[in-house]
């Protein structure tokens, strides 16, 4: 599985969250400013098997080209020199591109791996779930030996993101938190970047499992993937330092 970042300009990410959505994969929305591409951007994550990494790419090429458009240049309000109803002739500007970042996925989890009986009902046996259409396999617990410091990516429900937050902290982990919307779960979630040694990402992850409620309403897939209260990566890092 592929953890695939792409950075796209806002004229086009409307158009590619439909087409890619209309493909059957699933996405979360995090808007942003500046860097890659220039103001205007925004950020896609989208979890993907290897073989249908080609597919998402594609897409992504054919959608966000790069290109010239025409844009109406009107002078400052406050230049010196100018009269008032000065107009200035329309210059190109580059609008369109990506840039996309892939990353290997060690687990995929959709958590609590069973829905509870009710809708309140927490702490569910964890384990890593069956993947998502298009996901591929999930890779095993095991495949985090040998390696020292983990990226835990956790796209949780704006429902339970505060406790799941707070358990966290209080447990002595740091994270960084986005307000993100739409594509694993459900329109108005969060994504929780959680930094951990490779001995401490089982206890992130029952903290996560914990504090997380299923959702069961059936949603079109444009609202995510309802049936789990949160959608779990772990990536390894190959720096975790605190300043």
């Amino acid at each position: 599985m592929v953890l695939l970042i792409a950075v796209v300009q806002s004229e086009d990410v409307y158009r590619l969250s439909q087409r890619l959505l209309a493909q059957g994969f699933r996405l979360t929305q995090i808007n942003a400013f500046g860097g890659l591409l220039g103001t205007g951007s925004v950020v896609l994550l989208l979890g993907v098997d290897e073989a249908h990494a080609p597919v998402a790419l594609d897409t992504i090429a054919a959608m966000c080209q790069a290109r010239t458009e025409l844009a109406n240049a009107a002078p400052w309000l406050g230049a010196v020199g100018m009269a008032p109803d000065t107009m200035l002739a329309p210059m190109e500007v580059l609008v369109g591109g990506a840039v996309v970042f892939g990353l290997p996925v060690q687990r995929f989890l959709q958590l609590p791996a069973t829905p509870a009986t009710g809708d309140s009902e927490r702490g569910v046996p964890m384990t890593d779930s069956e993947p998502m259409a298009q996901s591929g396999a999930v890779l095993p617990a095991a495949a985090d030996a040998g390696a020292a410091t983990k990226l835990v990516i956790a796209i949780v429900h704006s429902d339970d993101a505060n406790l799941v937050v707070d358990a966290l902290l209080a447990a002595g982990h740091r994270l960084t938190r986005l307000n993100t919307a739409g594509g694993f779960l459900r329109r108005g979630n969060a994504t929780l970047l959680i930094g951990a040694r490779a001995h401490d990402v089982d206890e992130v992850l029952t903290l996560i499992q914990a504090n997380v409620r299923p959702r069961t309403e059936p949603n079109p897939p444009q609202a995510g993937m309802p049936m789990y209260g949160a959608t779990v990566f772990v990536l390894e890092a190959s720096h975790f330092l605190r300043f």
